[in-house]
C-alpha cells in the first residue's frame, strides 16, 4: 500500500522533541555535548546535556532509517572533527569506549573505533533494569560483537546502539534498518564519551565540538501476502519439503510430486534466497513427495525422512542429511517405518521430532495406515529413538511447528488416512513439551482440515496455519494464527487462493514466510511462490 502522505521535515535543536504520526521523518541537530545516557530525563552525573529525541506512537512493525546524516564533531576542540561513523585514528581513538551499564541503560562496547552517533529506544518511562550490552567493531572481531556494516539491527528498550552514518559503509553503501521495539515511543540520539583509558562511565563532554544534522525516518509496515515476479522456479508440485538452513542461509526445498497417485515424484533440490535456484548435488534421495524435513542446528545439517512415491502411492523410508553440498544417506540401527510424516526441530530436547503420519495402503479401511507413534532424531548420534509419551493424539497425518513462546511443539489438524470416501478430518490442537502430548482446548479454532501449511513467524510472533482441505478437491483459503492460547483468524489485504499440500517456512533473509506450490481447487497443481512479509505503508 502506498498512501499519498507527504513527508514532514522539522528541525529539533538540543532539547527539542517532536511527536508525529507514524511513517514520517524529521530532521534533528545532534550537538556533540549530548550524552546518550541522559535520555528520558535520567541524570547520569556527567557534564553532558540531554540528547535530542524523536517521539512517536507505540506500535508493531516499524523500522527507523537514517537516509541522510551530515556534519562533523570531535572529542576535543583541539582535535580535527570526524563524521558520524566516528574515528579509528588520532587522539580521540586512544580513549576506548567500554561502558558498564548506567542506571536503566545497557553498557556500550566498541572494539576498534570511537565517536559514532549512538541511539537508544525508550518507552514513556525508563526501563526497570538495564538490558545486555552490545559490542560493535569495524574490522577487528577478536572480541566478537556486531560489525558496523550490518544491514539490520533490533535493539531492545534501553539498549544503547551504534548508528553512525546510517549506511553499511562510511558515506556509501546500503541504508541500514533498525527495527523499532513495539512498545517504544521515543528515539534518543547522542554521543558516548569517557574521560580516561580506564573510564567505564560517560563523561568529558564539556570540550566536545561540532554537531550532526540527522534525518530520521520512521516507517510503518503491515503484514501481507505478496506474489513476487520470478525468473525461475521449481515445477508445479504438491508435497514439497521445506526447511530453513541456518548454516547456509537459505530455505531448502526437496522433491514433491506433479499430482497425487498417479503422479511424477521429484528428487530435485532447490534453495530460496531472494529467488529460486536449483542445486545439483552429487547424491540425492530417491524422488518423493511429502517427506519430513527439518534443520538440525546441533549438526548444521538438514535431516529428511520418508515420504511417498506418488507414481504408486507407496510410502518410503530412509534417513538423509544435507550438509549444504550433498545429500548423505544415514543408516541408523532403528528407524520409523516407511511413511510420510511431519518433522520439526525441538530446541528443548535438541532433537528433531517426528509424529505419526500415513503409511502403506490398508485394504481393510480402503485407505492408508495412520500412525500415532512419536520419534526423535539425535543428529549428533545419528540415531532414531521411539518415545513413549503418556498421552498422544490419535493416529493421523498432521502438521507440526515449534512455538518458542510456550516452548512446545504444536500439532494441528490432520486426517485418519481413510481415503476420499471416509476420511475423518481433525481440528484438534496438541502440544509436545519434550515428554508427552497434551491436548489443548482453545476457545477458537480453524475448521477440521488436513494438508495445512504450518510455520512459526517470529516477525508476527505467531504460528501461521494456511489453507488445507476437508472436502476432496476443494481447498481452503483461510489463514489462522496461534499465539499460545487460542487461534485467531487473520484478515490480510491479500492472500493466496485456496490450496493444500503446499510447503511453507519462515525465511529470515526475506523477513517472512515463504509458501510454495500445492494444489488449488479444481485439482490444479501450482508452482506459485507467495511471501507473507512486512509491506510498507507510507
Amino acid at each position: 500500500m502506498r498512501p499519498d502522505r507527504t513527508f514532514i521535515a522539522l528541525t529539533v535543536v538540543l532539547l527539542g522533541a517532536i511527536s508525529l504520526p507514524a511513517q514520517d521523518q524529521v530532521s534533528l541537530t545532534v550537538d556533540a555535548t549530548m550524552d546518550i545516557y541522559r535520555a528520558g530525563g535520567y541524570n547520569d552525573g556527567s557534564d553532558g546535556i540531554a540528547p535530542v529525541v524523536f517521539s512517536f506512537p507505540a506500535g508493531a512493525w516499524r523500522t527507523m532509517t537514517f537516509p541522510s546524516i551530515g556534519g562533523g564533531w570531535s572529542c576535543s576542540y583541539s582535535v580535527p572533527t570526524y563524521g558520524a561513523d566516528g574515528t579509528t585514528s588520532g587522539p580521540c581513538s586512544l580513549t576506548p569506549t567500554n561502558l558498564n551499564p548506567v542506571g536503566p541503560f545497557s553498557g556500550y562496547h566498541l572494539t576498534d573505533f570511537v565517536g559514532a552517533l549512538a541511539g537508544v529506544f525508550l518507552e514513556d518511562s525508563l526501563p526497570a533494569s538495564a538490558p545486555p550490552a552490545l559490542r560493535f567493531y569495524v574490522s577487528n572481531n577478536a572480541d566478537g560483537g556486531i560489525q558496523t556494516d550490518f544491514l539490520t539491527l533490533s535493539p531492545k528498550i534501553g539498549q544503547v546502539f551504534f548508528i553512525g552514518d546510517g549506511l553499511t559503509g562510511t558515506g556509501s553503501g546500503s541504508v541500514q534498518k533498525f527495527f523499532v521495539p513495539p512498545t517504544s515511543t521515543h528515539l534518543y540520539l547522542g554521543y558516548v564519551d569517557v574521560c580516561t583509558l580506564t573510564s567505564t562511565a560517560p563523561g568529558c563532554y564539556f570540550d566536545n565540538v561540532g554537531s550532526l544534522s540527522v534525518t530520521a525516518r520512521l516507517q510503518q509496515y503491515v503484514p501481507d501476502w505478496v506474489e513476487p515476479t520470478l525468473s525461475t522456479a521449481p515445477s508445479a508440485r504438491i508435497g514439497p519439503a521445506l526447511t530453513y538452513d541456518a548454516a547456509d542461509h537459505y530455505t531448502l526445498l526437496f522433491g514433491g510430486s506433479s499430482a497425487f497417485e498417479p503422479g511424477t515424484s521429484y528428487g530435485d533440490t532447490w534453495v530460496w534466497r531472494y529467488g529460486w535456484y536449483q542445486l545439483s548435488p552429487a547424491t540425492s534421495p530417491p524422488p518423493r513427495a511429502a517427506a519430513g524435513l527439518a534443520y538440525d542446528p546441533t549438526t548444521g545439517t538438514a535431516v529428511l525422512f520418508g515420504g511417498r512415491d506418488n507414481s504408486d502411492g507407496g510410502p518410503l523410508g530412509g534417513t538423509w542429511t544435507w550438509d549444504g553440498v550433498a545429500w548423505t544417506q544415514q543408516f541408523p540401527r532403528v528407524s520409523p517405518s516407511p511413511r510420510n510424516a511431519p518433522m520439526v526441530y525441538d530446541p528443548i530436547t535438541q532433537t528433531v521430532l517426528l509424529f505419526g503420519g500415513l503409511g502403506p495402503f490398508d485394504d481393510a479401511q480402503e485407505g492408508v495406515t495412520p500412525y500415532n507413534d512419536t520419534w526423535s532424531w539425535n543428529g549428533r548420534m545419528k540415531t532414531w529413538t521411539q518415545l513413549s509419551p503418556a498421552t498422544s493424539p490419535s493416529p493421523r497425518g498432521s502438521s507440526l511447528a515449534y512455538d518458542p513462546l510456550t516452548r512446545t511443539v504444536l500439532l494441528f489438524g490432520g486426517d485418519n488416512g481413510a481415503g476420499d470416501c471416509c476420511n475423518v478430518y481433525y481440528n484438534e490442537t496438541w502440544t509436545w513439551n519434550g515428554i508427552t502430548w497434551t491436548q489443548q482446548f482453545p476457545p477458537n479454532s480453524p475448521s477440521p482440515r488436513n494438508d495445512v501449511s504450518l510455520a512459526y513467524d517470529p516477525t508476527l510472533g505467531v504460528i501461521v496455519a494456511s489453507g488445507g482441505y476437508n472436502i476432496p478437491g476443494e481447498g481452503l483459503a483461510d489463514q489462522w494464527a496461534w499465539k499460545g492460547a487460542t487461534w485467531t483468524q487473520l484478515s490480510l489485504p491479500t492472500q493466496p487462493s485456496a490450496r493444500w499440500d503446499s510447503g511453507m517456512e519462515f525465511d529470515p533473509l526475506t523477513g517472512g514466510l515463504v509458501l510454495f506450490g500445492g494444489e488449488t481447487t479444481g485439482d490444479n497443481v501450482t508452482n506459485q511462490t507467495w511471501l507473507l512479509i512486512p509491506v510498507a505503508v507510507r
